[in-house]
């Protein structure tokens, strides 16, 4: 008896479960990993929940500080303008004439700060994305014919 073979269903059926326990624990597996997933999607929901009312605190907090350092930037600018002012009428300098200066100055100022806001400006036009997409959605008008396609995909001007 020890010379027979054992049979390869006997051997199958030891070692494995049946296809109905297999798809059992498949369908727990599935429940539970779902169950995880979900889990971990109201957590980080949570989570951005909290990072949101955080930056929401701080920003509040920003505009306070930012409203307060102008107020006193402005109070300090007159100030010193009024120095200025006074600097000139003790050197003999008539009242208009150092009201005159100190008009040029401020105006001076302000033309500097337009010319940088320009500059500032000029890089939220989002410009290389309209380019892009100018050359992915090109804009065919009935009497002309479509644009060629770019030469180049890594092309980004």
């Amino acid at each position: 008896m020890a010379d027979e073979p054992i049979p390869p269903e006997s051997e199958a059926q030891a070692g494995t479960p049946g296809l109905g326990e297999a798809l059992h624990a498949l369908g727990d597996q599935s429940r539970q990993s779902l169950h995880d997933a979900l889990a971990t999607g109201q957590a980080l929901r949570a989570l951005l929940a909290a990072d949101l009312a955080l930056a929401r605190a701080a920003v509040g907090r920003a505009l306070v500080f930012a409203g307060t350092a102008a107020a006193l930037g402005i109070s300090a600018w007159m100030l010193l303008l009024a120095a200025v002012v006074a600097g000139l009428r003790a050197l003999g300098v008539a009242w208009g004439i150092a009201l005159l200066v100190v008009a040029a100055i401020g105006a001076v100022g302000a033309v500097l700060c337009g010319l940088a806001v320009r500059r500032s400006l000029a890089h939220a036009g989002l410009d290389a994305t309209r380019r892009q997409l100018a050359r992915l959605l090109p804009e065919t008008n009935p009497g002309q014919p479509a644009a060629s396609p770019p030469r180049d995909a890594g092309d980004i001007r």
